[in-house]
Formats: C-alpha cells, structure tokens, sequence
C-alpha cells in the first residue's frame, strides 16, 4: 500500500507509545535547511494523479548523480555498474534473500557468501572473511571491539585519517567499555610516524590506520605494522576504497592483523548512504573472535559438493558471554552484486580499472594545478586528493552551476583545512570531462 490513512486519535496514540509530544518532535536530529516542510504542505484536495505529479515535481529538487557526475568521494563512491549485476540480483530467489537461519537449507544463499569471501580473501591475501557486516563504520568498530578481546586491553590508538564518521562509530561502540581513544595527527596528507611512535603503551591493544586514508593518501603499512608489533600492538587496517586493492599492496602482504572494509564500490549504488557492505577480515589465528558469519565448503555422503555454516559467533547460535557480536542480519543481496561484480571484473579487469581510477585522479590533479588557483600538497594517493583552492566557494559554485557535484569541504571534517578540498575521481569521469573541469576552474 502506498498510503496508509490514520486518523488524529491513532497518531495521538502512536505518539504518546513512543514518548513524543508530536511528529515534528521526531524530526528533531534533522538540520532544519534541509527538511521540506514548506513544500509537503500540498492544499488539496487533489486526485491520486494530481498528488503523483506533485511529488514528482518535488523530487526533480533531488540532485541526479547519473547526470550530476560525483567529484566527491569520502567513503562512498560512484562506479559504473555493469548491467549484469542488477540483472541477475533483481531475480527473485536473490532479490528476497536474507539471513540464513536455516543454513543448510540455503545452498545458493551460502555459495555466493562463499565465493565472495574468496574474492575478498583474494583481494587482501587474509586468511578469514566475514563478508557481511553492516558498512565499514560498523566493521571498523567490531574490528576494534575483537582486538580489546584478543588482548585484554582497553586502549586504542587511531589515526585521524580514519574517516572520522568511522571514528566516531568505534567511539559509539566502545563507550559502554570506558575505552581510552588516543588520536594520531597527520602532516602532509599522511599519518604522522613520528607521533604515532610516542602514542604506543605496553596498554594498548591496538593501532587503527586507514590506507588509502580520508585524504587518499597511502600509507606505509608495512612501516607501521612492523613498529607497532615490536610493542605487541595488533595493528588495524581499515579500507574504504576497496577498489583500491586491484592495484595497492594487499594487507596481508603487509602483515595486517585485522582489516576493516567497506565494499559498496564493488557493484553497489550510491543508495543515498546505504545499505552497504562492510567485511571483516583477520589472520587465522584469531578466527574465534572474529564476529558474523563464515560460510564453507564441504560434501556430502554421497561425495556432491555442499556448503554450510561454518562459523557463527552471535548470540542467537551461541551463549551469550560466548558470543562475539550481537549482528543479527545479514547483507545477502548486496553479497551476490558484489559476487557477480568480481566475478565479471575477474583478477585483470579489477586491476585494470584500479590503474585506470589511479591515472585519471593523478590527470586531474596535475590539470588543476596548472590553472594556478589551487595550490599542491605533495603525497602518494589512490584516487581521491585534496588541493587548497584560492576561492573555495567559487570552485563549489562553478562545478554546480555547469552540472558537477562538487568536491568534499574539507573544513566540515576538519576545521585547520578551511580552504581545502577533497576531490575524488572514478571511471565514470572520461577525459573529456576531466578537461573541461579543470577548465572551469582556471577561469
């Protein structure tokens, strides 16, 4: 049903249930410059075509990112989706798939988990992945969560190039645990070494760094996991641009202990914000405090090949101080538009649209510095950078006015970096349009 009428007495009740005085109450978290009260108050009364129309004509307000191509990135990013994924997602059996309850029972359900766990696997050379948790805020938590169980203890240094709404879920998570947070500076659009050095107790349980950070910038894992295991410190990896794995050291070769991703570049839209799907990856040896869910593979009597559950840690399957997380659903359709997006892709073609994101925001970069009205901060990066621009506003201005979502302000992250911006550049971009940007910005 489109419309379900209730009449005042019934929202009285509904209201007084919830513990509000009114509706508007519920709306309160909302920044008042982006609520359309002004344009619901529709006069009527008006048929049920008439209203269709006028909805319509409020949601023309929205902007459309297949004609406003995104220059903005910062955890969530628009690639080209191959028209086989939708296709074979929007079938019936997957399009209402969910939580395996009954595992065994759902074979399909269970090999595309498997054969997304492998692509993911593959991708960070680790040796255990649960390849559905919720987003990569929450698997950067739950990484965080497992590392105070595996040590015991109760500090977490993290780099403030983690993105900070990442940040900001782990501080959610932790609070009921009276968790010390220490932050690491960055300099340069990288995470400060030097500091990150003095930051390290024989207390804390672990180091959270982002690479390519929020910035863009690469990291030097292997520099900071080597230190860091010289203190008996886990070190976290967190990955928001899983993309970024078709062409960058894999965390396993890095020896990472724990990876936190976030997988919506892999085949998923930009859905307004969700749902996503995050992952959770580790070494082996640390697979019993994994969170989430493992699926196998196996056979059966007769020797056919079967997958099962092989792994479970929720407190629904078993008691609860056993269980590891209370993750109770379960991702299963953006799993399978992630299995045939890999799938399609295969091992060259990932790595060839890695390189291809890699040059195009390289080619961008280099064409706005020679419009002279940004300024450089030199550092390795994937493909999102950020540039001082001598009027941040106009920059803004201009990209909407010709029909391009602008770039990230960085100021609302980051208060020290009022004139910057964060740019993010995917294959979506030809180079056409990657010219005709940067000759916007030179004028």
């Amino acid at each position: 049903m489109r419309y379900i009428p209730n009449t005042e007495k019934q929202k009285e009740e509904m209201l007084k249930e919830i513990g509000v005085s009114s509706f508007n109450d519920l709306l309160k978290d909302i920044p008042e410059s982006i609520l359309l009260e002004e344009f619901l108050k529709i006069p009527g009364p008006f048929s049920e075509q008439e209203i269709k129309e006028k909805i319509y004509q409020i949601s023309k307000k929205n902007a459309d990112f297949f004609f406003k191509k995104p220059l903005i990135g910062a955890g969530a990013y628009r690639h080209f989706i191959p028209a086989a994924v939708k296709s074979i997602i929007s079938r019936e059996e997957f399009y209402t798939s969910y939580t395996p309850y009954q595992p065994e029972i759902s074979q399909g359900n269970l090999q595309s988990m498997f054969e997304y766990q492998t692509h993911l696997s593959r991708l960070t050379k680790m040796d255990v992945v649960v390849p559905s948790i919720y987003d990569g805020a929450s698997a950067t938590a739950e990484a965080v969560l497992m590392a105070m169980r595996l040590t015991r203890k109760n500090r977490i240094v993290i780099s403030s190039l983690v993105h900070p709404q990442y940040i900001e879920t782990v501080k959610t998570y932790t609070e009921p645990h009276h968790t010390e947070i220490i932050a690491v500076s960055y300099e340069n659009g990288l995470t400060d070494f030097d500091e990150f050095k003095n930051k390290l107790t024989d207390d804390t349980a672990a180091f959270v760094i982002q690479s390519p950070n929020f910035l863009g910038g690469i990291e030097n894992i292997e520099k900071f996991v080597k230190y860091a295991h010289d203190q008996n410190v886990l070190v976290i990896q967190v990955i928001a641009e899983s993309l970024s794995l078709g062409i960058l050291k894999s965390p396993g070769e890095a020896n990472v202990d724990i990876v936190a991703g976030e997988a919506q570049s892999f085949g998923m839209d930009l859905n307004f914000g969700g749902p996503y799907n995050g992952y959770l990856a580790s070494k082996m040896k640390y697979i019993r405090q994994i969170p989430g869910r493992i699926a196998g593979e196996t056979t059966d009597k007769n020797g056919n090949r079967g997958f099962v559950m092989t792994f479970r840690a929720r407190e629904q399957d078993i008691r609860r101080e056993k269980a590891t997380s209370n993750i109770c659903s379960n991702h299963a359709l953006n799993i399978v538009a992630g299995n045939v997006y890999l799938s399609l892709l295969g091992k060259e073609g990932i790595k060839s649209l890695s390189a291809l994101n890699m040059k195009s925001a390289h080619y961008l970069k280099n064409k706005l510095l020679q419009t002279k009205n940004f300024t450089e901060i030199d550092y390795p990066f994937f493909n999102e950078f950020y540039l001082k621009a001598r009027d941040k506003n106009k920059t803004i201005e201009t990209l909407e006015k010709h029909g391009f979502i602008p770039p990230l302000d960085l100021s609302k992250f980051y208060p020290e970096l009022e004139d910057y911006l964060l740019f993010a550049v995917t294959e979506i971009f030809n180079k056409e349009e990657l010219d005709l940007i940067a000759d916007l910005l030179s004028r």
